[in-house]
């Protein structure tokens, strides 16, 4: 990651977290991931993350919606779970990262390995993201379905 002068880092936390200790708080608790767990449970279990709710009062950074807490390094970024399913699929399209870099700067998991400088376009998405929305689809009311999202193996809540 090179150093990004354009865009230095703000609204940092004094502290920060261990680099594997990725948090997100939602409305029912906190789960606790490392960046691989994190991507395994959008990719293998999209219902778990899809059935987070809002946290009361939070609102997203990026859209101004309901949104759930993720916090990793010196960051605390609130994003709806659509939102946080981008951001960890570096899936993001332009508008959502520019919005991302005005507010906090340069920061890893938007940086010039994942996204283009220039045009804010993601160079090589995961997918995870068309995981998320079709099982946040399948959860909502009236969508047909019985019960909701189970506890994630390996997650530590």
């Amino acid at each position: 990651m090179t150093h990004d002068t354009v865009h230095p880092p703000k609204n940092r936390l004094p502290a920060s977290r261990p680099i594997l200790d990725l948090e997100i708080e939602h409305r029912s608790g906190v789960e606790h991931f490392d960046p691989n767990t994190q991507i395994m449970a959008l990719a293998a279990q999209p219902d778990f993350v899809a059935g987070w709710q809002p946290v009361e009062g939070v609102v997203s950074v990026i859209s101004g919606q309901p949104a759930i807490v993720y916090r990793a390094a010196d960051l605390e970024i609130p994003l709806t779970v659509d939102e946080y399913a981008g951001l960890v699929g570096c899936e993001l399209d332009p508008d959502e990262h520019r919005k991302l870099l005005e507010a906090y700067g340069m920061f890893y998991e938007i940086h010039d390995d994942f996204y283009s400088p220039a045009t804010g376009e993601a160079f090589q998405p995961k997918d995870l993201r068309s995981r998320v929305r079709e099982a946040a689809a399948a959860l909502a009311p009236g969508a047909g379905t019985a019960g909701g999202p189970g506890a994630l193996p390996g997650s530590k809540t």
